[in-house]
């Protein structure tokens, strides 16, 4: 048996209660909560500390209309100057710099990343065309230099990997 969690609240006389006992507490739960401005100019001693009991014999009965609407405070209630729109207006714009060329600023990469990609894919599109066409011939040579070009394009690209690390570069996490 595992041992009891000393963080645990501990239980509450009301924690069995009945349907109905349950449902008036809940209901009693529900009309102490409202809007904090009005519970504030009805008692006008505010500064006085209160328990749980005495809220809820001051209380008026719950409204069964439904819950009143109230808008409350927001962020930005007060009226702002043109300097703080102009303010807000240059710095919530976000332009990130232009992304860098994907393949083109090195052809041998290019080339290599091609042939790694565009082998398979033709080796697909082969077997697809030859099973959908059987009288189609294609060469018995194309397979072994399909194959040596693929080898060749992962070839220089591992050859082109970093070998170190950058000088700069003291962490093992990612960089933000």
């Amino acid at each position: 048996m595992p041992a009891p969690n000393p963080d645990a609240e501990p239980d509450l006389p009301d924690d069995d209660l009945p349907d109905d006992a349950f449902e008036a507490r809940w209901a009693d739960i529900v009309a102490q909560l409202g809007p904090l401005d009005e519970r504030a100019a009805a008692d006008p001693a505010g500064d006085e500390p209160r328990n749980g009991a005495d809220d809820a014999a001051a209380s008026p009965a719950p409204d069964t209309a439904g819950p009143a609407r109230t808008v409350d405070p927001g962020p930005r209630d007060w009226p702002a100057t043109p300097e703080v729109e102009e303010l807000e207006e240059t710095e919530s714009h976000f332009l990130p710099p232009d992304p860098e060329p994907v393949l083109s600023r090195d052809p041998l990469l290019t080339l290599a990343w091609s042939l790694v990609v565009g082998i398979p894919v033709l080796v697909v599109v082969g077997v697809v065309v030859r099973a959908a066409m059987p009288v189609l011939r294609i060469p018995a040579w194309s397979g072994p230099v399909a194959g040596v070009l693929f080898l060749v394009g992962l070839g220089v690209l591992l050859w082109r990997m970093p070998h170190r690390r950058d000088p700069d570069d003291h962490g093992t996490g990612a960089v933000v």
